[in-house]
Formats: C-alpha cells, sequence, structure tokens
C-alpha cells in the first residue's frame, strides 16, 4: 500500500482550514511501514475531533476516545506520552515553536496523528523530524483508517506485531496524558497597552496564501486554489478594519525577528485561536479549574463596553501585540471573540479607550 500525496506547507493554516488535519498539507507517501522504534521509543498524539456547535461552537468531546485508543496503545508498546488537541497546536506560530520544543526536550521520536471524522477514524504514524512542521516531505508514513475505531486499532496491532519489533517499552502510563496550553509569552504578559504606539508603527502581519509550485495533483492543486482565495478576501477585510486603528501601521508579510527590527518595527500585532481557556494559558492568565466561562470586554464606541460571556471551551481569537525588543506581550482587556473580525474590532476599540482617542 503506497501512494505519494503532492507537497504544500500549512503556513497559518489554523485561521482558515479549521478542521482540515494540518498532514493534508505536507507530502508523504502511505505505507504500511511500522515506524522504526516505535516499540522501543517515546510517541506522541495529535488527535483531531469533531467540533460541538450549539450557540458557540466548542472543543468536540475526546476522553473516551482517547481512553479507548490509549488502552490499545498500551497493549501494542507504543509510548504514547503526550495527546495534544491539533486545535492547541495550531493556534498560532509561537504554539507549533512552543509543542514541538517540548517534543524535543522529552526526546518523542514518532509522531500519530489521529483524526476523527463524520465519516471514521484515521491513524498516521511518521518519524517525528524535530520541527514545527512535524515531519519531512516524503516522509514513508504509516497509514490506516477505517469506519470503526475498533477495527482500526485492531488493524494497527496486526501490523506492529507483524513489523516484530523489539519491545522496550513496559513503563506506559495507563492513562493518557493531556497536554494543555503551553505559555507562547517570551517574557512577561502585561494587561494594558503601552502609550508609545501613539508614536510607533505597528507592523500587521498579513494571512500567508500557499505556494503551489510544482504540485501536480488536481485535488491538491483545487484545495490550494480554495485556500487562497480565502486569504486573498480575509487579507481585504484585515486592511478594512485596521483602518479603524487610531495610529501609524503597516501591513506585512511574515518575517522573523532580525528582519523586524532591521525595519525598525518595534511591536507587531498577533493574534491566538483555540479554545477559551487554552487561549488564556498560552497568554499567561492564571485559570482557575472551576471557571466555565470567561467574561469578553467589548467596546461600544467611543467611550463604553459590553460584556459577553464565552463558554472556556468555545473555540475563540485574542489578539495581542508584541514589543519586539523586549518581547513583552501586551493584551490589554479580555476581548476575545468568536470570529477574527470581531475580536481585531474588539483590540482596536479597547486600545482606543485606553489610549484616549475620541472618534
Amino acid at each position: 500500500m503506497r501512494a505519494t500525496v503532492s507537497a504544500i506547507l500549512f503556513g497559518i493554516a489554523s485561521y482558515i482550514i479549521g478542521q482540515t488535519p494540518i498532514y493534508d498539507f505536507v507530502s508523504f507517501n502511505k505505507t504500511l511501514n511500522v515506524p522504526a522504534n516505535l516499540n522501543s521509543e517515546r510517541s506522541a498524539v495529535i488527535f483531531s475531533v469533531p467540533e460541538k456547535e450549539a450557540d458557540f461552537i466548542e472543543v468536540g468531546d475526546h476522553e473516551k476516545l482517547l481512553t479507548q485508543v490509549h488502552k490499545a496503545f498500551v497493549t501494542m508498546g507504543i509510548d504514547a506520552l503526550f495527546y495534544l488537541n491539533e486545535q492547541n497546536f495550531t493556534a498560532s506560530n509561537n504554539s507549533r515553536f512552543s509543542y514541538s520544543a517540548l517534543f524535543n526536550k522529552r526526546k518523542i521520536k514518532t509522531i500519530i496523528f489521529l483524526t476523527q471524522t463524520a465519516g471514521g477514524f484515521k491513524i498516521l504514524m511518521a518519524p517525528f523530524d524535530g520541527t514545527s512542521r512535524l515531519m519531512s516531505d516524503g516522509a514513508d508514513v504509516f497509514y490506516m483508517e477505517s469506519d470503526q475505531l475498533y477495527s482500526l486499532l485492531l488493524n494497527v496491532g496486526r501490523e506492529i506485531r507483524r513489523a516484530d519489533q523489539e519491545l522496550y517499552n513496559f513503563l506506559i502510563p495507563e492513562k493518557p496524558n493531556y497536554l494543555h496550553g503551553l505559555s507562547i509569552v517570551e517574557n512577561t504578559l502585561l494587561k494594558n497597552y503601552p502609550g508609545i504606539l501613539r508614536r510607533s508603527k505597528l507592523a500587521v502581519e498579513r494571512f500567508a496564501p500557499l505556494d503551489s509550485t510544482n504540485i501536480s495533483d488536481p485535488s491538491v492543486l483545487s484545495r490550494i486554489k480554495k485556500y487562497n482565495l480565502e486569504v486573498a478576501d480575509k487579507n481585504k477585510e484585515l486592511a478594512q478594519i485596521m483602518s479603524l486603528y487610531p495610529y501609524e501601521y503597516i501591513l506585512v508579510d511574515k518575517m522573523p525577528d532580525d528582519e523586524l527590527k532591521r525595519n525598525r518595527y518595534q511591536f507587531i500585532l498577533r493574534s491566538v485561536k483555540s479554545s477559551a481557556g487554552i487561549v488564556k494559558q498560552m497568554l499567561d492568565y492564571e485559570v482557575m479549574a472551576s471557571e466555565t466561562g470567561f467574561v469578553s470586554v467589548i467596546p461600544v464606541m467611543p467611550d463604553q463596553t459590553r460584556v459577553k460571556t464565552i463558554p472556556r471551551n468555545a473555540i475563540v481569537h485574542k489578539f495581542y501585540i508584541r514589543q519586539n525588543i523586549s518581547k513583552n506581550v501586551h493584551v490589554g482587556e479580555w476581548d476575545a471573540d468568536v470570529s477574527w473580525q470581531e475580536a481585531l474590532k474588539n483590540m482596536i476599540g479597547n486600545l482606543s479607550q485606553e489610549l484616549n482617542i475620541k472618534n
């Protein structure tokens, strides 16, 4: 069983592609080859389950599923050290780097993708490449799918037994170990906006299109075309909403810190997207286990606000400003919202009120 999937970087896919698995945007070869050292080294599981849609779009239930999967992995000799919701991994560029750095620190050797869709389940196992992309283009990846989880796990176990690897993983935890929100704050979290923004140009990253160079697979090209059309529309919206920003700003393509400094961009606007509780954890807020929701401050121009309670597990966006020299993060009010457009408007409105801008 072998097939080649065309190559593509997922870029900032978390903003647009929703629950499309991130491995759909990396080239790999589908095989039944069990990763080397699967039964002697540590693995990490990146899982994706359908979201729940009611008054808010919320993270889907996964505990029962992962408990069943982990029990099966234990019998297979797979030391799944971490279980991480793909929503959290793709929350931001910084979150991907934070989680992949942890994987390196804990000597993860295999990445296991577990995906549940309306049509069934998939398991992919790939050598961890040590980067935030998780696996290398062109890698041979163990791939299986089934409409029934029991059948899938049974078949995966059969292939692992057939591989007949020497077993060294004996001290495997009995229960899955969930990774939650790792901090993306590099220095200090500040719940304000600096007055120097009045005379400093704010860099605002555009949403990035995907490169279709050398892609020949028609289905992949179709997905890229759809993705890039959405990116173009989003960048038009971004420009429109940023026109509300009261100070000087510039739309820029994503660039490293050195280039930001070289261009004298002292501040950059960024965002994070995940469940409200995870976003707070990533931004170093103190989050109590008893909290079931969080109150967002919604600006009502020019100088009033209202509040909006959003459930802890609802998917939200939160914009923040990073100081590129000190690497402090300025978040202002907690004004996360369910769409990036509303979250950005909230940030601009609250910043304007805090810095006493009257419209």
